[in-house]
């Protein structure tokens, strides 16, 4: 048996998320799964960093499967980009250590948020962006989001979902940076994990802020109340990508 790592990338906006559904809907896992059964020649399961939700895309998801076989690392490569649908790529295919897991050894993942913050929309973002057509004061939203670095309880940026929801909801954000390119704004999160819509509901925390809805101060507040109902709406899913996970 021999463990692979697979590095890859998707564009989430046709897809139910990331873990296969019991109703049939379209899943990156069940896509994957599906070539590497048609590669290997039995029914294969793999295992992600972490499970992205409708809409979300990722620039460097990745996976891990154990496997008995001769192909080199760059052939499986090669044999899943050859059968996959065109909005996931695989980027690296890799022999690993027979203890990697490509969710229990992650050390760090980021995930960036994007909006667009123009007064018209953009035809080739739709999907991938945000489209706030408002001032957003991008000063006042770096405030706010010194509050949310370090380790805290995040439960009032924890969405709920009885199926996955996690008892403990301490995680430490590495770092949170708010760039500024021309008309798009990117919130960067950097953490060692994130609870259920964590970032999306951070980022509407944030658009309030910055729309002038909501004191900078008030974030601290809505922190340390632990409660989701003090935080305001989450922001829709089409902004958001995972960008690099960390072992």
């Amino acid at each position: 048996m021999r463990n692979f790592k697979i590095t890859f990338e998707y564009d989430g906006k046709d897809f139910c998320g990331w873990q296969t559904q019991a109703k049939g809907e379209r899943t990156v896992q069940g896509e994957v799964e599906s070539v590497l059964s048609k590669i290997f020649k039995h029914p294969l399961k793999v295992i992600a960093s972490g499970r992205t939700d409708s809409g979300v895309h990722a620039q460097d998801q990745v996976i891990s499967f154990k496997a008995e076989t001769r192909m080199k690392p760059l052939e499986i490569q090669r044999a899943m980009n050859s059968l996959l649908p065109k909005d996931i790529a695989v980027h690296e295919a890799r022999e690993v250590k027979a203890d990697f897991h490509a969710q229990y050894s992650v050390k760090a993942k980021t995930y960036r948020y994007t909006i667009l913050n123009r007064s018209y929309r953009s035809a080739f973002l739709k999907g991938h962006a945000l489209f706030y057509p408002y001032p957003l004061n991008v000063t006042a939203m770096r405030r706010a989001a010194k509050v949310l670095v370090g380790r805290h309880d995040f439960k009032s940026f924890q969405a709920h979902d009885p199926l996955r929801a996690e008892r403990q909801t301490i995680r430490t954000i590495k770092k949170l940076v708010i760039n500024k390119e021309g008309s798009l704004i990117h919130i960067d999160v950097t953490a060692d994990g994130f609870l259920y819509k964590m970032v999306r509901n951070i980022t509407g925390t944030l658009i309030a802020v910055g729309a002038g809805h909501l004191p900078p101060q008030e974030v601290a507040k809505i922190l340390k109340a632990k409660n989701r109902q003090t935080a305001p709406e989450t922001a829709p899913a089409e902004g958001l990508c995972l960008m690099s996970v960390k072992y």
